[in-house]
């Protein structure tokens, strides 16, 4: 997953898409866990917020889910 962000744009959108680039190319299988927010923010050098709006663009679109005390990982609807 590339951290290499346009300073010119958004971030959270940038994360979103390099994530979901990586579910539909099949490089995160479905089940598989991935960073959840704090760890996001640390991996790419951004804000809380900024690493929470990217989840939850991912969530919107069915591509991953939250289980509370357990993690997030990447659902069946990667295709």
């Amino acid at each position: 997953m590339s951290r290499d962000l346009d300073p010119t744009k958004a971030k959270w959108p940038q994360i979103s898409a390099a994530i979901e680039r990586d579910i539909r190319a099949g490089n995160l299988a479905p089940n598989a866990r991935i960073p959840g927010a704090v760890e996001l923010s640390g991996l790419w050098g951004v804000s809380l917020t900024v690493a929470r709006k990217a989840l939850a663009d991912l969530r919107e679109k069915g591509l991953i889910r939250t289980e509370n005390g357990v993690g997030t990982f990447v659902t069946g609807g990667s295709n």
